[in-house]
């Protein structure tokens, strides 16, 4: 693993996350959606934010704009999906999308789900996993 202050190619990176990703999945052979799942899933999570850490903190010399926490970008889309079924019927729509998105780069940093009646957000990270940007989570849920 690299050291603090090493210059490593993004390359090297995908190799490392990958690397964890396949130690974290080792074993799990339970179905999308079971406890067993989740719970390696919650290890993936916790892995992939360590590292974003760790990756963070290589740089011996500060990054003015990384450092600076930034508040996430709420941001929402639609896609169209279009399904053929086995019987030769077919279906488009419009599928939406929202999430938050990193202010800098604009890659997923979390999403917003409504949990009887109330607003949560999940899966945010710290830091955003394309750029490196600090995320300003407090802000959010301070408006919320």
């Amino acid at each position: 693993m690299a050291n603090r202050g090493d210059v490593i190619s993004v390359d090297k990176l995908w190799d490392i996350f990958d690397l964890e990703r396949e130690k974290a999945w080792e074993g799990v052979d339970a179905p999308v959606g079971s406890p067993e799942w989740n719970i390696a899933a919650g290890k993936i999570y916790v892995v992939i934010n360590n590292i974003c850490n760790a990756v963070h903190n290589m740089n011996t010399e500060p990054r003015s704009s990384a450092d600076q926490a930034e508040k996430p970008v709420w941001k929402e889309t639609s896609s169209v999906v279009h399904t053929d079924y086995a019987d030769g019927s077919a279906e488009t729509k419009t599928v939406k999308h929202a999430a938050w998105r990193c202010p800098v780069c604009g890659w997923f940093v979390g999403e917003q789900v409504d949990v009887f009646g109330r607003k949560h957000n999940q899966m945010k990270k710290n830091f955003c996993d394309r750029c490196g940007q600090r995320i300003d989570w407090e802000s959010v849920e301070k408006e919320g």
